[in-house]
Formats: C-alpha cells, sequence, structure tokens
C-alpha cells in the first residue's frame, strides 16, 4: 500500500483508473439498484469514498475489484438509509445484500475495450485529461468548462469532440493489436 500523499489531490493514475471505470460502477449501481434516483446516490457516494480513500490505493492492485468493493457497501448504505425513511423494510437485508452480490457477478471485469481506453487516456495530455474529467468524472457542463478554463464555447466542444474521436481511434487500434497477438 502507498503512504499517504503529502498533499490531498490524487494522483494521475488514480484519475485515470477512476475515470475509466464509471460506467462499469454506474452499471454495478443500477444492477443493484434500479435506473433512478438512487443509484445515482450511490454512485455519487462511491465516488466521493472512492476520492477520499485516493492515498489507500496501491496501483499495484487491481482498481474495479477494489473500486467495485467500495460500491457494494455505498449501495448497502442508500439500501439502509431508504429503510429508514420509509420506516419499513422494502427488501429484507439478507435480500438486499444478494441483489448486490448478483449486480457482482453482472459487471464484467475490466473488459478489453476499458483497458484499451486506459493505455490511451494514458497518451493523453493531463490539460485534456483534466477536460475530458471535468465533462464525464465531474458532470460539469460545457459551459463551466468553457468558463473555468477561458475557453470559448464553440472552441470547447470541437476541442471534445476532437479528443473524444482520437480517443475512438486509439482504443480501435488497440483492440485491433489484441484481436491480432
Amino acid at each position: 500500500m502507498n503512504s499517504p500523499k503529502s498533499d490531498s489531490h490524487p494522483d494521475a493514475a488514480f484519475v485515470s483508473a477512476l475515470t475509466n471505470l464509471q460506467s462499469q460502477l454506474r452499471g454495478y449501481c443500477q444492477a443493484a439498484l434500479g435506473h433512478g434516483d438512487e443509484a445515482a446516490e450511490a454512485l455519487q457516494r462511491t465516488n466521493i469514498t472512492l476520492w477520499k480513500k485516493a492515498s489507500e490505493w496501491d496501483p499495484e492492485q487491481n482498481f474495479s475489484r477494489w473500486a467495485t468493493s467500495i460500491a457494494r457497501f455505498e449501495v448497502l448504505g442508500v439500501v439502509r438509509d431508504r429503510q429508514r425513511r420509509n420506516q419499513r423494510y422494502v427488501f429484507d437485508p439478507d435480500v438486499a445484500e444478494q441483489m448486490v452480490d448478483e449486480a457482482s457477478e453482472r459487471v464484467e471485469p475490466t473488459s478489453a475495450r476499458q483497458e484499451a481506453l486506459e493505455t490511451c487516456l494514458a497518451k493523453v495530455s493531463p490539460k485534456n485529461r483534466d477536460l475530458l474529467s471535468s465533462y464525464f468524472v465531474r458532470g460539469e457542463t460545457f459551459q463551466e468548462i468553457a468558463s473555468a478554463t477561458g475557453r470559448g464555447l464553440s472552441a470547447l466542444k470541437v476541442a471534445m469532440m476532437r479528443l473524444r474521436r482520437s480517443l475512438r481511434s486509439c482504443i480501435e487500434t488497440q483492440l485491433g493489436k489484441e484481436a491480432s497477438v
């Protein structure tokens, strides 16, 4: 395990791993809770907890497994909160835990496409990676990002389109390399 960082900001490897895992974490939360506010809340709680625990992550360990285990506890927390709010059990706690376990089984470990994305994101400049994180991880709007970066809205949209196109091309190249091995 890494020793705690001297500053409170996660390193680029953590940010990249978290960014790449968002769709898998979202799918996990939705598989356990459905496509509603509770799944979004569980995903948000998971991201906050992961961010707080960033210094505990060892880059040598499987990020997906670590993050999904944290998501599991956050999903169960959302279920507990729902039960408290309703003053009755929507699901028996054992049933809720079984649903979470089944959701874990449905969420495939890091796919070849996700691994290719991680490889490609590592090639993106920190400035552009921050743009991608602003939009895809932090959920900022184009207008918010444009204001924060001092770019024009149209220029930002063009830059994001080019970044996405470049990543897609890189991913397809990476997947083609894997298929030929």
